[in-house]
């Protein structure tokens, strides 16, 4: 009886084994073209989602920054005028906007001044009795206050116990005599207006250099400012009980400066963020920009405020 290959059994009849096995050159470069094509597509997708997840990283990061110096504005600005002196003096409000009063540390002044880009005031922001100045400021892309250049500019917040000050009656916000500790700042405001009588925005810094695509002739304030309110919304708002805007600047070293202060019942900070030239989305060139508004609501009476 004769055996068979087995092998012969898998070939094709006509055809060598040498032609029944393997691809064909045409079909490896075929396959090879295919994987290259998936292999590009995923790499672009993968290259795609990085750059978004990068972008998003970038504005959760301005939000937080920006979230976090808001809540503490607000909370700030709850504490403005306790313990003031009514707190110590039966005699009531009425009696207690003394040089007496000014001149104790014990007791905060409430509102000192206020500006579109700065604001002065004292109470107890610590929560443990003790008075407290505090003063917020923004300045310009050079460091200089009152801001006059360009931004993006930076947020600062100083906070010292407040003093005995020697002063014989309030003093204008230049000559406030509390010291001052920058100890925290935001970085990347562009928004610094400082609106006309009447008006609830304007005259905004411009924002300094150019787009990083198009060949850079577009300027950052032409395209990141083409909603003016970007950069010509004022930092720092005031607003009465009824909710109508209240004119800035306004200090406590006149009577009728007093005056208006006491109108004062909500304290707006608006900060418009821009992401640095560093963390520009690497395809398209644009910046994230953020926006942050928080309010605060003063509580307390302050030394020359009626009951």
């Amino acid at each position: 009886m004769k055996l068979t290959n087995p092998r012969s059994r898998l070939r094709t009849p006509g055809k060598p084994a040498s032609q029944a096995r393997g691809f064909s050159l045409l079909e490896l470069m075929v396959s090879a073209t295919v994987l290259l094509v998936v292999v590009g597509t995923a790499v672009n997708y993968i290259g795609i989602v990085t750059q978004r997840s990068k972008a998003e990283q970038t504005k959760v990061d301005l939000t937080q920054e920006g979230r976090e110096f808001v809540d503490e504005f607000e909370r700030d600005v709850h504490q403005i005028g306790f313990p003031g002196c009514a707190d110590f003096d039966t005699g009531g409000a009425t009696a207690c906007a003394t040089a007496v009063n000014y001149n104790n540390a014990n007791i905060a002044a409430g509102i000192v001044a206020i500006s579109y880009t700065n604001i002065i005031f004292e109470g107890d922001v610590n929560g443990d009795g003790a008075v407290e100045s505090v003063e917020y400021r923004l300045l310009d892309s050079a460091g200089n206050y009152p801001p006059t250049g360009t931004c993006p500019c930076t947020l600062q917040r100083s906070q010292v116990p407040k003093v005995n000050s020697g002063l014989l009656a309030p003093a204008a916000a230049t000559a406030y005599p509390q010291l001052t500790s920058w100890s925290q700042e935001l970085q990347n405001v562009v928004n610094s207006g400082s609106p006309a009588a009447n008006a609830a925005y304007g005259g905004g810094l411009n924002i300094a250099g150019n787009v990083l695509f198009g060949g850079g002739a577009i300027t950052n304030t032409a395209y990141y400012a083409a909603v003016t309110t970007f950069k010509d919304f004022p930092v720092f708002s005031a607003y009465d009980q009824t909710g109508a805007l209240v004119q800035l600047p306004l200090d406590n070293s006149t009577v009728t400066g007093q005056k208006n202060l006491t109108q004062i019942k909500t304290i707006r900070l608006t900060i418009n963020l821009l992401a640095s030239v560093s963390s520009a989305d690497a395809k398209t060139g644009a910046r994230a920009v953020v926006t942050m508004v928080g309010d605060g609501r003063r509580n307390n009476m302050m030394p020359w405020e009626t009951p």
